[in-house]
Parts: structure tokens; C-alpha cells; sequence
């Protein structure tokens, strides 16, 4: 996660990374990240104007157990845990929430039900229905990847399709599976015994 002023919105943005999740009731902050495959979702509380978002890669780890149990922002369900639990903290009702929710590309030309992106949205949408917060507004799959910016107190989000960038998304795509690779190196060393 990185912070700096920017001054289309003249507003603190604090960009997001896989893995990562912010929430806020500060009007002069926003909220903004680049989504392939990774989904996103917006939370937010109409009531508190507190509102949030997170960043995760995968549905789960692919190592034994739920993704909770891994303790990282980079899964579906741990990540949407972590955003809700911080937004609950400075005073949002899960109960008055809607969400929003982006991302989910085929950028590796998978077959559309087997890539990570239809996972990762089946996922969000399928967490959201469970957790009973409506999906209020939603862009997700295609072919390409997306740029978005969401203002936490007010839930409007700005959406940027990068159609006509070949080389951003070649750069997205290589820097998700450089990505992919570190987890399952992590998860691999997991499991590795430590001799001292």
C-alpha cells in the first residue's frame, strides 16, 4: 500500500496491492487500484460514511485448510474479513453495508469457467449473498484489465477500462503470475524442515 496526493481529485489516494485493504471515514482521502484477474469490493456504510476496500489474488491457498486459517489479505474470504472487521471498528453496521465489487478478468486466456478470474468472482458474489450486503453496482470479467478510484464517503467509484494498452496488461499479466509463483513458493517452504 502506498499513499500520495493527487491532484485530479485533490484528495490523499492510497493505492492498494494484492493482499491489501483500507477503509476510511477521512473525506479527504480516496481509494484507488489496477484489477486482472484479482477482484476487489467496496464496502460501504451510508449511515458512518466509512467505507473501504480490499485487494485479494486467489479464492483460497492452495495448501491445506480455509483461507482464513492462511492469515492473508491475498484470500478471498480472509480478505473480506479483514475489510469488514476494520470498517466494524471505527463504527460501520454490517448490517446498513452495500458493496461493490471489480475485477475478475481473463487475461491468460484461460477457458472462461476454469480461470482464476471466474473463480475469484463466483467467489465475491457468492460471499456478499452469504453475508446478506447487496451488490449494488458490479464490472467484472472481460478480457482486459481495469483501473478504479472510489471516494469512501460517498461510494461513487471511478472505472477505467485498459482496452488499448496491450503492453499495461502484458505488464499486469506478468507481474500477476510473477505473483502467483511467490505464493506457491511460500506455501511450498511451508512445509520444508528448518534444521538449527
Amino acid at each position: 500500500m502506498k499513499t500520495y496526493f493527487d491532484f485530479h481529485f485533490q484528495k490523499n489516494m492510497v493505492v492498494l496491492y494484492p493482499g491489501d485493504f483500507f477503509s476510511t471515514a477521512d473525506s479527504g482521502e480516496m481509494i484507488s487500484t489496477v484489477l486482472g484477474s484479482c477482484i476487489a469490493i467496496t464496502l460501504y456504510d451510508a449511515s458512518t460514511h466509512i467505507g473501504g476496500m480490499n485487494h485479494f489474488m486467489l479464492v483460497s491457498s492452495s495448501a491445506e485448510g480455509k483461507a482464513g486459517e492462511e492469515k492473508s489479505g491475498r484470500f478471498g474470504e480472509y480478505a473480506v474479513e479483514l475489510l469488514l472487521n476494520d470498517m466494524i471498528k471505527k463504527g460501520a453496521r454490517k448490517k446498513r453495508m452495500i458493496a461493490k465489487v471489480f475485477g475478475g478478468s481473463n487475461l491468460f486466456n484461460i477457458g472462461s469457467d476454469a480461470g482464476v478470474g471466474a473463480q475469484n468472482i463466483f467467489f465475491a458474489f457468492d460471499y456478499l449473498e452469504r453475508e446478506r450486503i447487496p451488490v449494488k453496482a458490479s464490472d467484472v470479467g472481460g478480457n482486459y484489465s481495469r483501473k478504479i478510484y472510489f471516494d469512501p464517503m460517498t461510494s461513487k467509484v471511478w472505472l477505467k477500462h485498459v482496452k488499448k494498452q496491450p503492453r499495461a496488461n502484458d505488464i499486469l499479466r506478468k507481474r500477476e503470475e510473477e505473483y502467483r509463483a511467490q505464493v506457491r513458493e511460500q506455501e511450498n517452504k511451508k512445509n520444508d524442515i528448518v534444521w538449527f
